[in-house]
C-alpha cells in the first residue's frame, strides 16, 4: 500500500545578554506517518518564511481513481520564542524531511472536519532575579475530512507535557482509505543561571 511519512523539526535558541551564558533552546516537532490505499498527495507550505518562527501547513490527499478526494489530513504548526529579560541573539534552524517529497505548496484548511485534536504549549523561563526571561510557545492544529458516507475514528495514543501521539483512521464501512499517525513534541533547555517552569499545556478534541 502507498504511504507518506513527513517530519518538521525546529529548535529555536535565545541568548541572554553580552557575555553571559544563559540562554534557552525551544525543540519541538510534527511527525506522521500514513498508510492509504489509494493514490495520495502531500502538499506543504510555510506560512512563515524569513521570519524568526517556524508556522508550517500540511495536507494530505487520497483521491480515487476519477480524482474525487476520499480522505485529507489538514495540519499546521507553530513555534516561536518571545523574549523577556533576554538581549542576545535568537537562532531558529528548522529541518524537514518528507518521504514522498511534498507534490506542492497550497494546502487547503477545512473550514468543517470530521475530527479535531489541537494542543496549545507554552514553557515561561526566569534569570536568576525572578525576571521573565522569555516564554517558548508552540502550538498544533490537525484536522480530518472524509468522503459523505465514510467515517473518521481517532485514538490519542500518548499524552504527557513533552508529547502528543493521535491515531486516525479512515473507513469506508470495512475498506481502510487512510491510517495515519501524527505526533507532535514540545520541550525547552536551559543554560546559565536560567530556570523553566513546567509546561503549560491545553489539549482539545472533537469529538
Amino acid at each position: 500500500m502507498p504511504t507518506h511519512q513527513g517530519q518538521t523539526q525546529t529548535d529555536i535558541t535565545l541568548a541572554g545578554s553580552r557575555g553571559s551564558s544563559d540562554s534557552i533552546v525551544e525543540g519541538t516537532s510534527f511527525d506522521f506517518s500514513a498508510t492509504h490505499a489509494l493514490s495520495g498527495a502531500l502538499q506543504v507550505e510555510d506560512l512563515a518564511a524569513g521570519t524568526d518562527r517556524q508556522y508550517t501547513a500540511y495536507e494530505l490527499v487520497v483521491r480515487d481513481p476519477t480524482g474525487a478526494t476520499l480522505a485529507t489530513l489538514a495540519a499546521r504548526y507553530k513555534a516561536w520564542v518571545d523574549r523577556g529579560s533576554a538581549e542576545g541573539a535568537k537562532d531558529v534552524a528548522i529541518d524537514s524531511d518528507y518521504d514522498p517529497a511534498a507534490a506542492g505548496s497550497s494546502p487547503s484548511w477545512p473550514i468543517s472536519a470530521a475530527t479535531v485534536a489541537e494542543r496549545s504549549w507554552k514553557v515561561e523561563t526566569f534569570d536568576d532575579v525572578g525576571n521573565l526571561f522569555a516564554t517558548a510557545h508552540a502550538s498544533w492544529q490537525v484536522r480530518s475530512t472524509v468522503q459523505a458516507g465514510a467515517r473518521v475514528i481517532q485514538t490519542v495514543v500518548d499524552q504527557s507535557d513533552a508529547l502528543l501521539r493521535v491515531h486516525l483512521v479512515y473507513l469506508d464501512g470495512d475498506v481502510v482509505l487512510l491510517d495515519m499517525v501524527v505526533s507532535m513534541t514540545g520541550g525547552v533547555s536551559v543554560a546559565g543561571s536560567i530556570s523553566a517552569d513546567p509546561a503549560d499545556v491545553s489539549d482539545r478534541f472533537t469529538p
